[in-house]
């Protein structure tokens, strides 16, 4: 996420007017975030928890989005690619 996506973000939840819900948004976004940084040649390096969690192995899918992607395993993107095709007409109706 952008810096100015975060700033919104932590804006956003600061100014919930629960001190426990803010907490707790905290508490799950921050445990399961982490600042990529690249290595010499502008590589990421996923971590490993977060690949295994993903079904990453040896192989990923970048997607690209308007103002970020989305890393996913092959196989997990084939399924939300054909769900995607399906709902899309629907979607663009909507805009357009």
């Amino acid at each position: 996420m952008a810096p100015a996506q975060w700033a919104k973000l932590r804006a956003d939840i600061e100014a919930m007017s629960s001190p426990e819900q803010r907490q707790l948004i905290k508490r799950s976004i921050g445990s399961l975030s982490i600042q990529a940084k690249l290595d010499a040649s502008g590589r990421i390096s996923i971590p490993e928890n977060m690949a295994a969690a993903a079904d990453i192995t040896n192989q990923a899918v970048l997607v690209g989005l308007l103002d970020q992607f989305e890393i996913w395993s092959p196989d997990r993107y084939a399924t939300v690619e054909a769900m995607d095709a399906a709902e899309a007409p629907r979607v663009w109706q909507l805009i357009g």
